[in-house]
């Protein structure tokens, strides 16, 4: 019997890769702002559109949980505490039951927090949480078999993420550059 896939949480192991993108990504913008070659409209490092939206995601992550006074996880590094990862895992993936569940036709339900730092970057990105985790849930583990509105909905809100997480990552660039 085939697992169902579950759209992933990025955790400590994804971290490093994201990271990896976005340092590159500022240093080589702020590299083109300080030698004076001008502010390109679009980032000059080339992401494909999942890495974009993931570096993205991940600035929003960090942000978030550094707001609470909390150390956003890195690979390699361990939390000071259990209780603090607890805390870490919680500000980052949510609390309580989740609030978004799909059953899909295998009967594997799919469930997925509205709150916590991960969710405020997906709404900040795509806009709709609710319809995005319907859409990606369902393409993901449907592939061509997904209903046509959702396959729909799932490149329409790709598309609205990578335009705002290129908008995101650049403001980034420049603000890190000016200091």
């Amino acid at each position: 019997m085939r697992r169902a896939a579950v759209p992933r949480r990025y955790g400590y192991g994804d971290r490093p890769r994201v990271a990896a993108v976005l340092a590159a990504a500022c240093l080589l913008l702020g590299l083109t702002a300080l030698t004076g070659c001008g502010a390109p409209r679009q980032p000059t490092v080339s992401l494909n559109p999942a890495d974009t939206v993931k570096a993205a995601q991940l600035l929003l992550t960090d942000r978030c949980l550094t707001h609470q006074g909390l150390t956003p996880p890195r690979q390699g590094e361990r939390p000071a505490s259990a209780a603090e990862g607890r805390r870490v895992d919680h500000a980052l993936f949510g609390t309580g039951r989740a609030e978004l569940k799909i059953t899909l036709p295998s009967g594997h339900v799919v469930s997925q927090h509205t709150d916590g730092c991960l969710a405020q970057a997906q709404r900040r990105l795509y806009g709709d949480q609710r319809r995005w985790f319907q859409a990606s849930t369902t393409v993901n583990n449907l592939h061509s078999k997904a209903p046509s509105q959702d396959r729909a909905a799932y490149r329409e809100l790709s598309d609205r993420a990578l335009q705002r997480a290129r908008t995101l990552l650049t403001a980034e660039t420049r603000t890190t550059a000016q200091r």
